[in-house]
């Protein structure tokens, strides 16, 4: 057994499977985060700690056979591919520098063409190190301190491919600290960088001291006493410095998205809230027009069961008058078209059928296209007709409606006709008599130009199936073109509404009569309204027909009396 002037420490054993064991936890962090994420930074990362592993792997091999069981023949192979696979380092430097580094597009042209020039070189020495050894690692020829150090027992002789590799990724560092900190300085991303940086400058020194040891036989720096591979080192705490940048970009990557993700909450509730909280019909609607999803105002106002709005398309719920002859559906396909073809919003006038009597309601509608992840949607809203913000300037008012015999237009004209009274009666007020002229409307509907008699809506009603009698009234010919006009004034004073029919006519004094006796008690409705106008009104006048009534509000005080409940009820 050779005697050595420098025995093999338990340091110079113990740094490199140490070495090995800390890069070998961040490689299996890394695979696992190229894996889940496949991002080329994470696969960079992935690469230069896989070379470290059997850079450090190797020297591990090589002093367990070679210093410990001496065993040069098996260590000598060790120190080979140790070195060949400390080349490569030629290519996995640059190539990690593109994906780490915010660089231009001459900096990443430069930095592609360094990576394909050392993967080229680190080829061409792992050809010759295996055909032409003694030019790289010899198997034959020893290292000049193999009997003086313990630690160089199995190692070989190192040729010129060596020396220029150690050459070459000594410039490789040196020009990876130049970029390193032209683009600190260009980014100013202090908090990523610094690390990358330092663990350059560590593998860089730790190369220069092992290579003026190979030359001059010294150790400069800390530990001179010590021997044991500086670069393994250095080359361990660059690849975790790398790791530590990869992670810190992580991290705070993780933080944006967190906070990213926090806006969009918030944001989705304001959405959640502006949409529930909107009058206005809100459908969300994919590129062939099927319903996604609809906000409560269609459900409220369309009468909807939410699974009901489920497979149809928009015109499903569209209602086209027969009369126009297919003209509105023509053109609401039209506006669809030039949406499509646009891509810019469009707004129309529509009618939405309502669910269960299939009557109109008429609407703006806006049509604009949504993106919502990586899906296009069409983001429909419908706005009543109806709105009015300017009651603050009213003085008077005057207007005149005609109605097609739909009793949901009872509704929304009953909501027209009282828009502007807030303004000279209190609210409770103005809904008594929003009532009453709902009422009123239904019965010049029904009792009118329907011909439905008392009796009639009685036994429908029984049945069940008033509603489907109602639609088939409104299909028969001798009715169906009949109107109801509706006029109102309004002043400062008082508000009268005059409704006239094109029925026959009626003995009001007869049904009110009726009405009085019990029609409440035995819970008919067609009295009620009759009763209800009344209470509600100072003055309610038929003409002789009894097809018009003409209802009279005086605003007796600034904020209008109310009847009470029992009147109205």
């Amino acid at each position: 057994m050779p005697a050595f002037s420098h025995a093999l420490s338990l340091s110079q054993f113990l740094i490199p499977p140490i070495c090995m064991g800390i890069l070998l936890g961040g490689f299996l962090l890394y695979v696992y985060m190229y894996g889940r994420y496949r991002l080329p930074l994470y696969g960079g990362i992935t690469l230069l700690t896989a070379l470290g592993i059997v850079f450090v792997g190797s020297e591990t091999l090589l002093l367990s056979y070679g210093s410990w069981l001496h065993n040069r023949e098996i260590a000598v192979q060790f120190h080979r591919i140790e070195q060949v696979v400390g080349a490569f380092y030629l290519f996995a430097l640059p190539y990690s520098l593109i994906h780490i580094l915010q660089l231009n597009r001459q900096w990443q042209r430069l930095n592609r063409a360094l990576a394909v020039g050392g993967l080229v070189f680190a080829a061409v020495i792992a050809v010759f190190a295996f055909v032409l050894p003694d030019s790289f690692i010899s198997l034959t020829g020893h290292k000049p301190t193999w009997l003086t150090f313990e630690a160089d027992y199995g190692r070989g002789r190192e040729g010129v491919l060596y020396q220029a590799r150690d050459a070459l990724i000594g410039l490789y560092v040196v020009y990876s600290v130049i970029v390193f900190l032209a683009d600190l300085r260009m980014h100013r991303n202090f908090r990523f960088l610094v690390y990358p940086v330092a663990g350059l400058m560590c593998a860089f020194f730790g190369a220069v001291i092992d290579t003026l040891f190979v030359h001059l036989g010294v150790f400069y720096g800390p530990f001179p006493d010590d021997y044991f591979s500086r670069f393994s080192v250095g080359l361990t705490i660059m690849i975790m410095c790398f790791i530590a940048a990869a992670t810190r970009r992580f991290i705070d990557t993780a933080k944006e998205v967190e906070v990213a993700h926090r806006i969009i909450s918030i944001s989705e509730e304001k959405y959640r809230l502006l949409v529930e909280g909107t009058n206005d019909c809100i459908i969300s609607l994919d590129t062939e027009l099927n319903i996604l999803n609809a906000n409560k105002a269609v459900f409220k106002q369309l009468q909807v069961p939410a699974r009901d709005c489920e497979g149809k398309k928009l015109f499903d719920i569209l209602y086209f008058d027969p009369a126009a002859g297919g003209i509105v559906e023509q053109f609401i396909r039209e506006k669809a078209r030039e949406f499509f073809e646009t891509g810019r919003p469009v707004s129309f006038k529509a009618a939405f059928r309502a669910h269960g009597t299939g009557e109109p309601r008429e609407y703006f509608v806006r049509l604009e296209s949504i993106n919502i992840g990586e899906k296009n949607e069409v983001l429909l809203r419908a706005s009543s007709i109806y709105d009015d913000t300017l009651m603050k300037y009213l003085e008077s008012e005057r207007m005149r409606f005609c109605i097609g015999n739909y009793l949901i237009a009872s509704e929304e004209i009953s909501k027209r006709l009282v828009l502007n009274l807030a303004k000279f009666m209190n609210q409770k007020a103005v809904n008594h008599i929003r009532m009453g002229l709902r009422e009123i409307i239904i019965n010049a509907i029904e009792h009118g130009n329907l011909n439905i008699t008392f009796d009639e809506k009685s036994e429908a009603t029984m049945q069940g199936n008033y509603l489907e009698f109602i639609f088939s009234r409104q299909q028969d010919p001798r009715y169906r073109d009949k109107r109801v006009t509706i006029e109102f004034l309004l002043n400062a004073e008082r508000v009268a509404y005059k409704i006239a029919d094109e029925g026959n006519g009626f003995d009001y004094k007869s049904v009110l009569a009726r009405a009085r006796d019990g029609v409440n008690e035995e819970m008919l409705a067609h009295g009620r309204g009759l009763l209800m106008a009344y209470n509600i009104f100072d003055e309610v006048t038929f003409n002789r027909r009894g097809n018009e009534v003409l209802l009279v509000k005086r605003f007796h005080t600034a904020t209008g009396d109310a009847p009470d409940e029992e009147a109205v009820s």
